[in-house]
């Protein structure tokens, strides 16, 4: 990958609304859900991720974009938001930030084919507020309003029996409680029997599922947390660890625009009353270029050169004579 194509993935995230924008748009790619899937979804737990791949709609693939400056790739590497707001004369609208099908491995056939409608959040923080509600309502709310959304208007003749399974998956990165987070849970509509036993088929009332993943400020070396570490970090080869699925060069260059390292120095920078720095540091950035601006930044937040080299994945000796650059200037 080219130096410059790195520097986008420091660069792409400092606003929280361009960080938002850039997260949607770098999940949306198949090589990024697969995993997510893999890991997520038990219906895909024993598959591949080239099955998987083969399980995806083809006729759900696009080259939409989300509302951003971002440019349009190759049309097959986008999953389209299926139809990413839904809405009624009495309900409230619903914006999902991705929306897609896919085939269900465990009901389909070669005659046969069902779906997953699945729905994935990005959720900067798992206690929104102005209002302030449960995240998991709302999860709740959004995935019932994408079953229903499978029919038109209900008629007398309304066939139920075409409802297929729905998923909504929600990614919680900050403000996760301390007893909650590195937790993944799964909230499904099971059965109870109370009296007598109703051998009823599971997948006539398996139709709803919530994951909700909370991350945590310390992750596990592998599996789920480690995966969406990457992704919120820019950290490539953490990513490329877990997405089995060859990367094209397009996507390469997707991937070094979307990811949030800029956008994770400036939460940072809040907290720990470094924000006035760090915005010098990319101030100056800008006029030194991207590439040492984004040295100066990290830097300029209390880092060692040690801890920039390897968040940066760069020369060690290349951050020091920035460092050294930026002292003279100083002098």
């Amino acid at each position: 990958m080219r130096d410059e194509t790195k520097m986008d993935v420091y660069t792409s995230g400092v606003i929280g609304a361009e960080y938002d924008a850039g997260m949607k748009q770098l999940m949306s790619n198949k090589e990024i859900l697969i995993p997510i899937l893999q890991m997520t979804v038990p219906e895909f737990k024993t598959c591949s991720q080239e099955e998987i791949l083969q399980c995806l709609d083809i006729s759900s693939i696009t080259k939409d974009d989300f509302v951003s400056d971002i440019p349009d790739i190759e049309k097959d590497l986008r999953l389209t938001k299926e139809d990413s707001e839904l809405s009624s004369f009495v309900e409230k609208l619903v914006r999902f930030d991705i929306r897609f099908k896919i085939i269900n491995p465990k009901l389909s056939t070669e005659k046969i084919r069902v779906n997953l409608h699945i729905d994935m959040e990005a959720q900067k923080s798992y206690r929104p507020s102005n209002p302030s509600y449960p995240i998991l309502k709302r999860a709740v709310y959004y995935v019932a309003r994408d079953l229903s959304s499978q029919l038109s208007m209900i008629t007398q003749t309304t066939d139920y029996s075409k409802l297929e399974k729905c998923y909504s998956i929600w990614i919680c990165a900050e403000n996760v409680p301390k007893k909650l987070q590195n937790t993944l849970t799964e909230y499904s509509f099971s059965k109870k029997d109370i009296i007598g036993i109703a051998d009823e088929p599971e997948e006539d009332y398996d139709l709803l599922t919530v994951v909700i993943i909370r991350q945590g400020k310390e992750t596990e070396e592998s599996g789920i947390f480690d995966y969406l570490k990457g992704l919120f970090t820019s950290d490539i080869n953490r990513i490329q660890k877990y997405s089995h699925i060859k990367w094209s060069e397009p996507f390469k260059k997707e991937a070094g625009k979307m990811t949030g390292f800029g956008d994770m120095i400036y939460e940072r920078g809040i907290r720990t009353g470094e924000q006035s720095g760090i915005q010098k540091g990319i101030q100056k950035g800008i006029q030194q270029g991207r590439h040492e601006g984004m040295i100066l930044g990290a830097l300029m937040s209390g880092k060692t050169p040690e801890e920039v080299s390897k968040m940066l994945n760069l020369p060690l000796e290349e951050i020091k004579k920035v460092q050294e650059q930026q002292m003279t200037v100083n002098k």
